[in-house]
């Protein structure tokens, strides 16, 4: 069985031939917010979830993500991992799932399997179990908050194709596990392709992670996903804007619960960046703030996909940047930002050579 996929609007490099009715103009990119509700492998839900960090008074866990978009008068989609409550209970869980749904914002689906079933991610089990897997999850969620769910992501991504027969298989409308940019396996990107445009496979949409190339250079590139953590401000703003010149249906970033904490702190670097993101966002008249869930009415309403979406790149200098801004933030980031600075003191010593040569022949 072969899945049947197409993507959502032309490439800004093709020539610009759209569906009767459909015009760039009229149809605005929504931006979502996405949020994987999950305990850290070692982590307690009552921080990683519901951010109670100890020695610090506030929230930093769902409540705050939801209080800043809310000041923003935008809603966030949540990706919940109910399965962690075979761990540690299900009240944290639970109440999470209250508070997203009774806040307004879109209650969705995350599946971290293995505490409940043999399996780690997704995409290691039958079709049958996959199916089973998203039923258990399906039901608790309802049955902690009376929302039927209307789509799903995979933990670490790890989906296959079965993963969206199974999706379809149980009433789902949508998945969110196809991740270009991620720095781990997923069997999806290999089966469907690397793009940022939705795709209608069978009877579920794949609404992909934004992904993007960092460098290029000839068939090799530096990928990731936009994450609020992970890229800089000028980044996501790149990306976005390149997704509505090529007139993509969404732009979908990353976050995690847990995502303003980090190693028992407040990440404040995040908060800020979400803060400032949301309000960039709320000034631009061409995309709108919305939900996965909207995202599948306005999908299910368009006229029939064309073409394709490249994948944009954002260069070196910004990838320098945001490795200067986060120096201290991993080993990766301090590689990058000395080596800039490195190319620039050597340019700078050969510039100096040239000119005291050019003076002293």
């Amino acid at each position: 069985m072969h899945a049947k996929c197409s993507s959502v609007f032309p490439s800004a490099n093709d020539a610009v031939r759209p569906e009767p009715g459909w015009s760039p103009n009229t149809l605005k990119t929504t931006f979502v917010v996405t949020v994987d509700v999950e305990s850290r492998s070692k982590g307690d839900p009552a921080q990683d979830v519901l951010g109670v960090i100890p020695g610090y008074q506030g929230n930093f866990g769902i409540g705050r993500i939801m209080d800043l978009m809310e000041a923003h008068q935008a809603r966030a989609t949540f990706f919940v991992n109910v399965y962690e409550s075979a761990k540690h209970g299900d009240e944290a869980m639970s109440r999470a799932a209250r508070m997203i749904h009774e806040r307004g914002h879109d209650l969705e689906l995350h599946t971290h399997p293995r505490p409940m079933f043999p399996h780690y991610g997704m995409s290691q089990a039958p079709l049958d179990e996959q199916v089973a897997i998203l039923e258990k999850g399906i039901s608790l969620l309802e049955a902690w908050t009376s929302k039927r769910v209307v789509a799903h992501r995979s933990g670490a991504f790890a989906a296959n194709t079965d993963t969206l027969r199974a999706a379809e298989s149980v009433g789902l409308r949508a998945d969110c596990s196809l991740s270009p940019g991620s720095r781990v396996e997923v069997p999806l990107v290999e089966e469907l392709g690397a793009t940022n445009a939705a795709q209608r496979v069978d009877g579920v949409w794949e609404i992909p992670m934004t992904c993007f190339d960092q460098i290029r250079v000839g068939a090799w590139h530096s990928r990731r996903i936009l994450d609020i953590e992970g890229c800089s401000l000028a980044e996501i703003k790149r990306v976005t804007r390149d997704a509505i010149r090529q007139g993509l249906p969404t732009v979908c970033i990353l976050m995690h619960s847990f995502s303003f904490s980090r190693q028992g702190t407040p990440n404040r670097r995040a908060i800020r960046r979400l803060s400032a993101l949301l309000g960039w966002l709320r000034r631009q008249d061409d995309i709108e703030i919305g939900t996965i869930e909207q995202v599948c009415r306005g999908l299910d309403a368009m006229p029939p996909p064309v073409g394709a979406a490249r994948i944009p790149r954002t260069g070196f200098w910004l990838t320098w940047c945001r490795a200067v801004g986060a120096w201290n933030e991993g080993g990766k980031n301090f590689v990058v930002a000395a080596a800039g600075l490195g190319g620039i003191a050597l340019v700078a010593l050969a510039v100096a050579t040239a000119g005291y040569r050019l003076i002293h022949p």
